[in-house]
């Protein structure tokens, strides 16, 4: 038989181990909603922008015909929001990025065998667009998959001049769509982490020349990245982060320019990385 003292103790035990369950969970709870807050929000960053870039007549281990290489700085402002009341956690994020400045170029002048190395100016504007829905794990971290789809615009090369005869210029397009997913994490109570990983396809890319324009195949389109947030007050976070994207273009079919002329863009591959700091407005 259970005595009073005993069944006192018990039920003394059993409501602390509930009590105590019920404010992990609370605690839980209010890590992930402190999350779908963080994810609402508007930023600002500088980037400093690594790009490498080849063209090869017989890939992917062919040599080089040319390449650029170089840093290239900018900005970046993007916005994210989530939640609903139809979808819980519902996740739309956009973003635009462009980078100026001037890359190495190695390769040779148009038309001749003679070769050139030379600085050459980069101009590039990216546009971003992810739609997906929020999936709390473990009570303190989200995963979100997500789709997305973006452009991509780059000029390289300056366009020829009657005093620059052998400056060249070409202009770079493409779409692409992805499937991706972003892991984030309270791992202190200022500090949120976020991974991000995306495998896709370019989609109808372009080249522009004085000479001609031809459409490129579709190939892979890959990106991965990491950043952190230390949460200054209510509205407001810092962050630096980095990001990797590599992507390639399939050679043009070719185009006739007339009488021994031909033009004609080989395959070519394109990789940035991206170092960003910039401050997050928490709405």
């Amino acid at each position: 038989m259970v005595s009073a003292k005993q069944a006192t103790k018990a039920l003394g035990q059993t409501v602390f181990g509930m009590m105590l369950v019920a404010g992990i969970g609370r605690a839980q709870a209010g890590e992930i909603h402190r999350i779908v807050d963080f994810d609402n929000n508007i930023s600002l960053a500088f980037v400093h922008s690594h790009v490498e870039y080849g063209e090869r007549l017989n890939p992917p281990k062919g040599a080089y015909l040319d390449t650029d290489s170089g840093f290239v700085n900018g900005g970046r402002v993007s916005f994210s929001a989530m939640g609903s009341d139809v979808l819980p956690n519902i996740y739309i994020h956009g973003s635009y990025q462009q980078t100026t400045g001037s890359l190495g170029y190695t390769g040779g002048i148009i038309g001749t065998t003679t070769s050139l190395s030379m600085g050459q100016n980069s101009s590039i504007r990216d546009y971003g667009f992810r739609l997906g829905q929020g999936v709390p794990i473990a009570g303190w971290s989200m995963l979100v998959p997500f789709l997305t789809y973006g452009t991509h615009h780059w000029v390289r090369g300056e366009a020829p001049t009657v005093t620059s005869p052998y400056d060249y210029q070409e202009t770079y397009n493409n779409n692409y769509f992805g499937l991706g997913a972003m892991w984030q994490a309270m791992l202190a109570h200022h500090l949120v982490t976020s991974v991000t990983a995306i495998y896709g396809r370019t989609m109808n890319p372009t080249i522009e020349t004085p000479f001609f324009s031809e459409g490129l195949g579709p190939k892979a389109w890959l990106r991965g990245g990491l950043s952190i947030d230390y949460i200054l007050g209510r509205h407001e976070s810092v962050f630096a982060g980095v990001t990797f994207t590599k992507f390639q273009y399939g050679a043009g079919a070719g185009v006739s320019l007339g009488t021994a002329a031909y033009g004609y863009e080989p395959f070519s591959q394109t990789e940035t990385t991206d170092y960003r700091i910039g401050i997050r407005f928490l709405i």
